[in-house]
């Protein structure tokens, strides 16, 4: 009975690990084929966003939530291209979506990836990134390969999560997380993104990213997951390093991108090695979109450095929130005495 059960959890992780693979790198196969290298890093991310994002519960929670999530996407990087220049409006917005992302729980997985990726496109578009109408078309593109083969997932996964719609509702009736860890978010995102802005860093938007996806809610999850981060990060950059100083094939480096790819499945629950999968698989696809401008050697050191400063934030402002937490407790009355 356990070796059925461990070899359908294998088979499963394994179903899934071709499935990523294969998100990841049949856009970059047709990018070499048609010559549109810009447009495969967004078709990739849009596999790789609606397979992560993607509901576990039947086909219609997963048709429906991917599209409305890839929709939003799009919208809100228009609506961060549109805001470009106009500064006091974009911060509002960042602050706004920001504490919105901060506030569902956990276990609302779908909720709060759906959030975080909209925040994310519209940090990054706001200040700068070159999103265009065919990037826009690949990633819509992207999300509909993601949709087709997280269907196909259905034959070996077991639908054991709540819907969006149960998630969204829980939300809407306070299953979030507290309101200082709310307020904590957007204003550490705000400081680390003005800071890098403030000493020219290259890609000021990669710093505000990282702490959306590094902070957590509870203090004990997110030390680990600062140093895992961190780590994590330092080996992917410095693999990803590696790979491209040797390999220049954009091919080549699909065969590695379809490998990390394959291992986010395993990964899961692991955050040093997820954060390394995942972090070679953006850094390669990055680099082949670029490859007509020589690749993206030059701001490999650029993404480590934000990254370190990233989590120095998040660490910085998880202390000061166990701080403010524990001043509060030593002002309470012990349990048990009347108020």
């Amino acid at each position: 009975m356990r070796f059925t059960s461990r070899f359908k959890e294998n088979a499963a992780t394994v179903g899934n690990g071709l499935l990523f693979a294969v998100a990841l790198t049949t856009p970059v196969v047709l990018g070499v084929a048609f010559q549109a290298f810009s447009l495969v890093s967004a078709a990739s991310f849009g596999a790789m966003f609606a397979l992560l994002i993607a509901p576990r519960h039947g086909a219609l929670a997963r048709v429906v939530g991917i599209s409305a999530g890839g929709l939003l996407v799009v919208l809100a990087a228009a609506l961060g291209i549109a805001l470009q220049g106009r500064h006091d409006l974009v911060l509002v917005l960042l602050f706004l979506l920001s504490w919105l992302a901060a506030l569902p729980r956990p276990d609302q997985a779908y909720l709060g990836l759906m959030v975080k990726y909209v925040a994310s496109s519209v940090l990054l578009t706001s200040f700068g990134f070159s999103a265009t109408l065919p990037m826009a078309l690949a990633f819509l593109g992207g999300i509909a390969l993601g949709i087709c083969l997280s269907l196909a997932s259905m034959l070996f996964e077991a639908d054991d999560a709540t819907t969006p719609l149960e998630e969204f509702k829980a939300f809407l009736h306070g299953a979030t997380n507290g309101r200082l860890f709310g307020v904590a978010v957007p204003v550490t995102v705000l400081f680390s993104t003005l800071a890098a802005r403030y000493f020219s860093f290259s890609d000021p938007a990669w710093v505000g990213l990282t702490v959306l996806f590094v902070m957590h809610s509870d203090g004990a999850t997110e030390l680990f997951r600062i140093w895992a981060r961190t780590l994590g990060t330092l080996a992917g950059v410095l693999v990803s390093a590696v790979i491209l100083y040797n390999v220049t094939a954009p091919l080549h480096i699909a065969v590695a991108i379809g490998v990390a790819a394959f291992a986010m499945p395993y990964a899961k629950g692991h955050y040093v090695l997820f954060s390394f999968v995942i972090t070679c698989a953006v850094l390669l696809l990055i680099d082949i979109s670029m490859f007509q401008m020589g690749g993206d050697m030059s701001l490999l050191r650029w993404r480590l450095i934000d990254t370190v400063i990233a989590c120095a934030c998040v660490l910085l402002s998880n202390l000061t929130l166990r701080l403010i937490r524990r001043l509060r407790h030593r002002g309470e009355p012990p349990a048990g005495q009347a108020a």
